[in-house]
This record gives structure tokens, sequence and C-alpha cells, in this order.
């Protein structure tokens, strides 16, 4: 049985509400995905389909998953901070991890839905933790993901070709300037919400992570 346990994380002076979960059956320290979710102004939160999919796919293949809500959602303190303090929660939740010896901290897969994406894979321009960059869903019609130019470690971007924050013509020019490690993943008839699709993201990641792989996964 999948062991679930409620966790918070101390971000400066607020405190966030977090779930970590542990893969059945995996003896040794597992490795761990940060898994973050989309716009908390717009119905995000922890528990969000996508979000919630992707930790119990990696779950099966024998990888911890960290969930976690940004300020000011659920039992998280704090208000929003426009995605700027929200990086500060990022940077919180891998220390976490840095200092939890139950898993494989240096082992680290950051996966960001949405909102999230574009907070993670920012917050983690500056963090050389995650050893492995998703991103689910980048807004690109909203934010601005030119810093992933400079990107050197292995990363997976996701987009549905109907979804209505993340252009194809910007996908794919955002796709063309990053540079290698990279899987690029357009999925057909699939818009920015995933509804009854969220196996086709899971399905990618795995792919992902069996191209690249982990030193203690594969």
């Amino acid at each position: 049985m999948i062991e679930s346990r409620k966790i918070e994380i101390s971000c400066g002076q607020i405190k966030l509400e977090g779930i970590f979960e542990f893969p059945e059956g995996v003896d040794d320290r597992p490795p761990v995905a940060l898994a973050l979710h989309p716009h908390p102004l717009y119905g995000g939160n922890m528990l969000n389909n996508v979000t919630s999919k992707l930790a119990s796919g990696l779950l099966k293949i024998g990888i911890a998953t960290l969930r976690f809500n940004f300020r000011g959602v659920g039992g998280s303190g704090g208000k929003h901070g426009e995605g700027t303090a929200e990086m500060d929660d990022v940077k919180a939740a891998l220390g976490f991890i840095d200092r939890y010896d139950g898993v494989d901290s240096s082992n680290i897969i950051l996966a960001g839905y949405s909102f999230g994406c574009w907070v993670g894979l920012k917050a983690a321009l500056v963090d050389e933790r995650p050893m492995r960059l998703v991103g689910v869903s980048p807004p690109l019609d909203i934010y601005d993901f030119s810093f992933l130019t400079d990107e050197m470690r292995p990363k997976l971007l996701i987009a549905g070709d109907r979804d209505f924050v993340c252009s194809q013509k910007k996908f794919q020019e955002l796709a063309e300037n990053v540079p290698e490690p990279k899987r690029i993943v357009l999925l057909p008839a699939v818009d920015h919400f995933h509804f009854g699709t969220e196996q086709k993201v899971v399905d990618s990641v795995v792919e992902f992570l069996r191209l690249y792989p982990l030193n203690s996964l594969m």
C-alpha cells in the first residue's frame, strides 16, 4: 500500500501544507518528484486532476512524490504572491526534500503544471537540485519562458494542441529554442485542462524518464 504523510513545509514566516507519498514495495531511498499545481486564483491546488494523476503515475514506477499548496491555498499560510513569492515556496519544498532522510535527494524531478510549470521551472533556474525538469501545459501566452533557452538539464515539455493559453506557434518556437537534452510532446485533441486525458501526461513523463533515467531508478 502507498504510504501517504501530511507534512508542513516552513517557508520564511509561513507554513505550507503538503502530502508526501512513498511507493509501495520500495525499501531503499527512492528518487522523488515535486509536483506543482496550477494557478491558485483559478482554483488550482495540490489535488488538481493533472497534479494528482502525475503523482500516482510516478508512484507506480517507484518514485516518491511531494505535492503542496502554494501560499494562500487551502491550509497554507500567506497570500498569493503573483508567482514571485511562490518561487520561494518551491525552493522551500526542495529544501524539505533535501533534509528528508527517506528519499534520495540527489535524484529530484521537478514537474509543474500550468502556473506551477512557470513558477517551478523559473525557480529551478537558480536551484541546481532538480535533476530532471517537466513542464506540463506551459502558459506561453501569459508568461515568458525564454529563460529555458539556457537550461542544460534534461527537460520535457508537454502541451495539448487545443490549449487556449499555449498556442502551437509559441510552443513550437520554444521547442526549437530550448537546447538538448529535451523531449517535446504535443498531444492531439487535448486542451489546457486535460480532463479525461491525464494518463497521456503520465505516459509522456514515464517515457521521458526511460530516455533520461535517474541513477537510482532505471
